[in-house]
Parts: C-alpha cells; sequence; structure tokens
C-alpha cells in the first residue's frame, strides 16, 4: 500500500507541476497533459506485466517484490491513468471541435471507454473484500484480460507515435520497454507449456 500512495503522491506532484508549466488554456496544452498523464501511467502497467513471468525465468528479491506488489502496482497505473480520463473531460468540455476533428473519433472513443470500463473493474476488484466474492477463475480471467488490453493499448499508441513525424524519444524508449515486457511475458509462457504447466 505505500508503494501505491508514494507514487500516487508523485504522479499528482508532477500533474501539479505540468498544469503550472503547461495547462490547458489551448488544445495543444490539453493534449501535452493527456500524454503526460499516460507517460506517468505506462511504467506501472509494464512492471505490472512483467511481476509474474519474471518470477518464473529470474527468481530474485526484486521479482518477489514485483509480485507482492503487482496489486499496488497495478493500482499505481490507474492513479496515473485516472488523470488522462479528467484531462480528456476537460478537452471535450473546451475545446470539444478539436477533440473531435484532429485527435479522435467514434472508433476510437469506443476503445477508449472498454478501456476505462476494465480500469474501473480491475481497480474495485484488487480490494478484497470485493475479490472474495468473485470466483477464482473469474478473477483472473478480468486481470488476465485486462492486462493484456492495457499492454496492447499503450504499446500500440507509443509505436504509432515512434512512427510518425513527430516521434520524441520517449516514444522510441516506452515502445522498446513495451516489447521487451512482451517478449519477457512470452518465453515464461513458452517454459511454462514446455514443462506441462499451468500458467498463473
Amino acid at each position: 500500500m505505500v508503494v501505491f500512495f508514494l507514487v500516487a503522491a508523485l504522479t499528482l506532484a508532477v500533474i501539479l507541476i505540468g498544469l503550472t508549466t503547461t495547462g490547458f488554456a489551448t488544445p495543444e496544452a490539453a493534449v501535452e497533459m493527456i500524454r503526460l498523464s499516460v507517460q506517468l501511467a505506462s511504467p506501472w502497467v509494464f512492471l505490472a506485466f512483467i511481476a509474474s513471468p519474471l518470477n518464473q525465468l529470474a527468481p530474485s528479491e526484486f521479482a518477489n517484490w514485483l509480485l507482492r506488489n503487482r496489486r499496488y502496482l497495478g493500482l499505481s497505473f490507474a492513479a496515473g491513468f485516472g488523470w488522462q480520463a479528467a484531462f480528456i473531460g476537460v478537452m471535450l468540455a473546451r475545446h470539444n471541435t478539436y477533440y473531435w476533428e484532429e485527435l479522435h473519433n467514434d472508433h476510437d472513443l469506443f476503445l477508449r471507454m472498454i478501456s476505462y470500463v476494465f480500469l474501473t473493474a480491475m481497480t474495485v476488484t484488487s480490494f478484497f473484500p470485493v475479490r472474495r466474492r468473485m470466483h477464482r477463475e473469474h478473477w483472473r480471467y478480468l486481470h488476465l484480460a485486462g492486462i493484456w488490453f492495457f499492454w496492447a493499448a499503450i504499446w500500440v499508441s507509443y509505436a504509432g507515435q515512434a512512427a510518425s513525424a513527430g516521434a520524441r524519444t520517449i516514444d522510441f524508449i516506452y515502445t522498446i520497454l513495451g516489447l521487451l515486457a512482451l517478449s519477457l511475458r512470452l518465453v515464461a509462457y513458452q517454459r511454462t507449456r514446455s514443462r506441462g504447466l499451468v500458467s498463473p
């Protein structure tokens, strides 16, 4: 739990600095705040994504720490990703035309709504009182589907930016990190299959 509060506090501090220096008075500024919120959230979903496979492939204190704190890493991601929803709300309220004409269409909005449905469901079911009322398999499938969905959504977003003319260094960094996380996950899955074990 300490991990979550530290990350949430750090995220809030960076967001406040961003609001002070960038704000959201213009559409471009609002877009920068949306990007900042995703940049702050992305590391935590990648770490949650590799927690189990890293523990399988290279057991260590760090790998054990990741596995023990996977729930709080997920909640840390939710805290950062929640800011994205807030800034999209600002964009829709203050720069509605720019949002629809320059950023997203109905298809994008549909995918974004799926993201928030997953985010809400995974956050709520991360707490024990709710989790204990669910069937173990249902909980597992929800979180497995959710972590893959968020890995894919974030990686595709950064890979698309990295391939664009306006690519930034952070786009390449997260694209590479996402590929490394996927590779680790696939290697662990293949090893699990070769041993005839059930993947956790």
